[in-house]
């Protein structure tokens, strides 16, 4: 997609659900080795692009539902497009609005994903034609779940989350997203990986499996739906524990922890079971949020915005 002068993009940006989650150990390197099956879905934020003129530089807002608390001027969004620009020799004369859909810090990786829109569309609007590897490369040095992002859809990711296998679409799988009414806490994800100790390593079996299953477009067993991180919260946040009782109390059949959590995910097929329980965690703090598996070309979803003041412009 080449974008006209003055003109725009508007991508969306999904957020990810991690249906097996692994850690393997630590790595020299001060990161861990992990092995993860992973899906985007229809929660998305909104990422768009508009080109400034020469000399103006880098400009980043934040709006939307779950913009409160997030400073524009470290967003991953902006890092992304300075990292794109002095890779590829480009000055950042850029506007960037990202609109906050996806709640922060959920585990959901919406900041992640608002970064791989970004590579994404000014790799359209510079016109750099740059491969994937080289793109990816790029995105693992903004964050671990970045070159997922770039994929969308389903994929096996391992290594820090940078290698990753593209897998075919899932069947539709319909769940409720619960955001538990806990504070921000800095530093969640480290957090999450000093409070995992031996027991919680494992060889990467399941997501191996589910990663087969997925490859020959079965449905994935409930048995493989795993995360690691589910055990260090057991041990290491009361409040946390407390919540997904009452939700579990509640009627949630199974609940499973997105990335490194606070947000879990129910499975629900049934229209009216899924109304019934949303209602019934709403009467219990979470934000509840509807959503389905999104498939890799509705993840990488773009559009042309016409120029500033244009008929019909945004």
């Amino acid at each position: 997609m080449t974008a006209g002068a003055g003109a725009g993009l508007e991508l969306v940006a999904p957020a990810k659900l991690n249906l097996a989650l692994e850690v393997l150990g630590p790595r020299g390197d001060g990161y861990h080795e992990i092995d993860t099956v992973l899906t985007t879905i229809d929660l998305c934020d909104q990422v768009r692009l508009r080109p400034r003129p020469r000399g103006a530089g880098l400009s980043v807002a934040v709006s939307g539902p779950h913009a409160s608390g997030i400073d524009s001027g470290s967003e991953l969004a902006g890092a992304a497009a300075r990292a794109l620009a002095e890779a590829s020799g480009r000055q950042p004369d850029l506007h960037i609005e990202v609109e906050k859909r996806v709640p922060h810090p959920a585990g959901l990786g919406g900041a992640s994903s608002d970064a791989a829109a970004v590579l994404r569309g000014l790799d359209a609007l510079w016109e750099l034609g740059w491969d994937g590897e080289r793109l990816a490369a790029l995105a693992a040095s903004l964050g671990s779940d970045v070159p997922f992002f770039l994929a969308g859809g389903a994929a096996r990711a391992a290594g820090r989350g940078e290698r990753i296998e593209p897998l075919p679409d899932l069947r539709p799988l319909s769940m409720l997203v619960l955001v538990p009414p806990v504070p921000e806490a800095p530093g969640k994800t480290a957090r999450r990986y000093a409070a995992l100790t031996a027991r919680d390593y494992s060889g990467g079996e399941r997501s191996r499996r589910l990663a087969h299953r997925l490859a020959r477009r079965a449905p994935p067993p409930a048995g493989d739906l795993v995360n690691a991180f589910e055990a260090a919260v057991e041990r290491s946040e009361p409040e946390l524990v407390a919540h997904y009782a009452a939700y579990r109390a509640a009627g949630a059949p199974t609940l499973h922890l997105c990335g490194a959590g606070p947000a879990v995910y129910v499975l629900v097929h049934e229209r009216a079971k899924r109304a019934e329980l949303a209602e019934a965690f709403r009467a219990r703090g979470a934000l509840v949020i509807p959503a389905r598996t999104l498939g890799r070309d509705a993840a990488r979803a773009a559009r042309e915005l016409p120029p500033p003041g244009a008929a019909g412009g945004g």
